[in-house]
């Protein structure tokens, strides 16, 4: 069902990939194994600078906020009712957006 939605919606991008046991510069080691899955949206304000008006690109102004603030409480909102997603943790990647 996730798989379909997502589908229907044709994003531009989807990251999902794993959780590795060692550090990315130990992937040399024997034992270099996926141990969970990870699944990142990324929200950019540049995704909303065609309808933004106070800033472009990756500018950034107290009036942009509120843009992001939606798309966090809609993807929180959808994943935990219709997913069952219990664990989110939404952070400021310190540039333009919200991972």
């Amino acid at each position: 069902e996730f798989r379909a939605g997502l589908a229907r919606k044709v994003p531009s991008k989807i990251d999902i990939g794993p959780v590795f046991n060692r550090k990315p510069s130990e992937r040399h080691g024997v034992d270099f194994k996926p141990v969970e899955r990870e699944l990142v949206f990324d929200i950019d304000m540049t995704d909303y600078d065609d309808v933004r008006t106070c800033c472009s690109e990756a500018n950034i102004c107290g009036k942009c906020w509120p843009l992001m603030t939606v798309a966090i409480k809609v993807l929180d909102v959808g994943l935990r009712k219709d997913f069952g997603f219990k664990h989110l943790l939404w952070v400021y990647s310190g540039r333009r957006g919200v991972h």
